[in-house]
C-alpha cells in the first residue's frame, strides 16, 4: 500500500501482527471499504539459514523480545531469559511449529467464569475455519483453513520417536491417533507445516492479502501508547524506524501478546491507579488486573545422549508426545520429545554430546496454578519491563511437576528408550527417588516455556481483576480490545498459537 493513503486516519488499528494480530488484520481488510493498519515491532520476515531450520527448530536469537524474567514471585533471586518472537507472525514464525488446539475443557471454563460466548461450542467452528488438516476430515477437524495441519505418519517417525511409543505404552499410556481430540495418551504430534516448513500466521494470513489496497503493514514500528480523548481510544503513539509517529483510527485492537499489551496498557493509563500514580502516568481507566495473573507453563527437562546413528542432524525434531492426567484430574500433564537437537540452536548440546546432538524429554505442567506478574518499570516505551513469573509459588504445581518428572524417569528407563539412549544426563535415581532431592532439584530447575497468558485477561466487569469483557472489549473505555494470548483466563491445556488465532477469528466476526 503507498503511503500517503489513509497516512493520516484508518479505521482500524491493531497492534503486534503475531498469531492474533496477522489474522485480525486479514479478516478486517475483507471488507474493501475498512481501511486496516497493522502494526510490527519488528521485521517482516526471518532473512537468513533460520528458514531452512529442521521443523521444530526454534528460533531462539535475533527475532525476539529479549527480555529477563525472574522465577519468582519477587523481583529477585534466579532469573533467565524470557524471549518471545519479534517480528511478522509474532512466536508463531519462531517457535516449534506444534499446532495442538486448547481442549474443550478449556473453553468451557471461560464460559462457566462469566463468558458464554467462548464455550466450546461456539469456538470449534472457528478451530475449524482456521485449519486444513491432511488427516481427519470428520466434523471435528477443518479442510479449507489458511494453516496446514499435518502428522507424521508411522514410516516417518525416527527411532527415538518409535521407542517413546514403546516406552508410553509399557507405562500403560494409551495410544491415540488426533492429540487435538483432547483424548489422554501418546502419539503422532501436529503442526503446522507444509512441505517440511513452519506456515506461521503471518505466512498463512497476511502473505495472500499483503496486496489489497486498503491494508496497511508496517513493521519496525514500535507502538508506546494508546492515545485517549476522555475514555475514548482514537489511535497510538509509536516510533517508526526509530521516528516518532502518531496514528489516528476509530478503532484501537492490541495483539502484542501477553508480555507487551499490558506494558502498553499501563503506559496508556490503564492499569491499577496507585501504580500508574507512582509511575506519573494519568489514570484513564483503574483497572488493577492489567499485568497481573501470568501464568506460564512450567517444564522440568532431562537431556540425554543417544546412541551412535539414532538420531540425525536436519530431521524433524517434534515428531510424538503425550497428554497424561493428573490423579482424578484433568489432563494437565504433556511429555514432549525433542530428538535430534543439534548445536545450532543450544550450543550447551555440543559440549554434552560427542556427536553434537542430543535427545530432550520434558514434563511440560499445562495447568499451574502458580502466578506471576508484568508490570512496566517506568513511563517510557525505553524501561524495560519487571516480570516475575512465580513458577512453582504453590505447592500443588510442585507435587504435580515431581510427579510428571518421575514419569519421565519411568520413560527413560524404559527397555525401548533404554536401547536408543546411551547416557542421561544431570539426573540420577536417587535424585528421582529421593522426595526431598526431587523437590530440590524440581525447583531448582523448573524451567517456563515462555508462554505468558492471563495479564489482561477476561472476565465479567463485576470481576474486578479482569480486564477485558467476552467480546475482548477492555472495561471503562471505548473503541479498544485486547485480543492474544493475555486474555486468556487460566492457561490452556496446550501451547497457544492455534488458539490464538482462534481468538482473532472469532473476535473478527463480531468486528466486521
Amino acid at each position: 500500500m503507498p503511503e500517503d493513503t489513509w497516512l493520516q486516519h484508518w479505521d482500524d488499528v491493531i497492534v503486534g501482527g503475531g498469531s492474533s494480530g496477522a489474522t485480525l488484520a486479514a479478516r478486517l481488510s475483507q471488507d474493501p471499504q475498512r481501511s486496516v493498519l497493522l502494526l510490527e515491532a519488528g521485521v517482516d520476515r526471518l532473512g537468513g539459514p533460520e528458514d531452512s531450520y529442521p521443523l521444530g527448530m526454534s528460533v531462539l536469537s535475533g527475532y525476539n523480545w529479549d527480555y529477563t524474567a525472574y522465577m519468582g514471585t519477587e523481583p529477585k533471586g534466579r532469573r533467565g531469559p524470557y524471549g518471545v518472537g519479534k517480528l511478522l507472525g509474532g512466536s508463531s514464525a519462531v517457535n516449534g511449529a506444534i499446532a495442538l488446539r486448547g481442549l474443550a475443557a478449556d473453553f468451557d471454563s471461560w464460559a462457566a467464569g462469566g463468558s458464554p460466548e467462548w464455550a466450546w461450542e461456539a469456538v470449534l467452528p472457528y478451530f475449524r475455519a482456521l485449519e486444513t488438516d491432511a488427516d481427519f476430515t470428520d466434523s471435528a477437524h477443518g479442510s479449507a483453513g489458511p494453516v496446514p495441519v499435518r502428522r507424521p505418519a508411522i514410516d516417518e517417525f525416527d527411532p527415538m520417536a518409535l521407542a517413546f511409543l514403546d516406552a508410553c505404552k509399557e507405562q500403560g499410556i494409551p495410544h491415540t491417533a488426533d492429540m487435538n481430540t483432547g483424548a489422554v495418551g501418546a502419539g503422532p504430534l501436529p503442526s503446522n507445516t507444509r512441505d517440511g516448513r513452519r506456515i506461521s500466521a503471518a505466512e498463512a494470513y497476511l502473505e495472500p492479502v499483503r496486496h489489497r489496497p486498503n491494508l496497511g503493514v508496517w513493521t519496525r514500528t514500535e507502538v508506546s501508547r494508546v492515545l485517549f480523548e476522555g475514555n475514548r481510544a482514537v489511535g497510538v503513539e509509536a516510533l517508526r524506524e526509530g521516528r516518532p509517529a502518531q496514528v489516528r483510527a476509530d478503532r484501537v485492537t492490541l495483539c502484542a501478546g501477553g508480555i507487551n499489551t499490558p506494558l502498553i496498557l499501563e503506559r496508556s493509563g490503564i492499569g491499577g491507579s496507585r501504580r500508574l500514580a507512582s509511575l506519573g502516568v494519568p489514570v484513564v481507566a483503574d483497572l488493577p488486573g492489567v499485568g497481573e495473573d501470568l501464568a506460564d507453563h512450567v517444564a522440568t527437562v532431562v537431556w540425554a545422549v543417544p546412541r551412535p546413528g539414532v538420531c540425525r542432524k536436519g530431521v524433524p525434531w517434534h515428531q510424538v508426545m503425550a497428554r497424561v492426567a493428573h490423579a482424578g484430574g484433568a489432563p494437565g500433564l504433556g511429555v514432549f520429545l525433542a530428538s535430534n537437537v543439534t548445536e545450532e540452536t543450544i550450543p550447551e548440546v555440543g559440549k554434552v554430546a560427542e556427536d553434537r546432538i542430543a535427545v530432550v524429554l520434558s514434563a511440560m505442567l499445562l495447568d499451574p496454578a502458580s502466578r506471576g506478574a508484568v508490570h512496566v518499570s517506568g513511563a517510557g516505551p525505553d524501561d524495560p519491563p519487571v516480570i516475575t513469573l512465580g513458577l512453582l509459588s504453590e505447592r500443588t504445581d510442585v507435587e504435580r511437576l515431581m510427579a510428571g518428572t518421575r514419569l519421565l524417569w519411568s520413560l527413560l528407563n524404559a527397555s525401548a528408550m533404554t536401547q536408543t539412549l546411551r547416557q542421561v544426563l544431570l539426573w540420577t535415581e536417587r535424585m528421582v527417588q529421593d522426595e526431598e532431592r526431587l523437590r530440590k532439584a524440581v525447583r531448582r530447575f523448573a524451567t517456563p516455556m515462555w508462554h505468558p497468558s492471563g495479564t489482561a485477561r477476561m472476565g465479567p466487569s463485576g470481576d474486578a481483576s479482569s480486564v477485558v469483557d467476552q467480546y475482548c472489549r477492555v472495561h471503562q473505555v471505548e473503541r479498544l480490545r485486547v485480543v492474544d494470548s493475555s486474555i486468556i483466563p487460566s492457561p490452556l491445556l496446550s501451547p497457544m498459537n492455534l488458539s490464538c488465532i482462534m481468538l482473532a477469528e472469532r473476535v473478527a466476526a463480531w468486528m466486521a
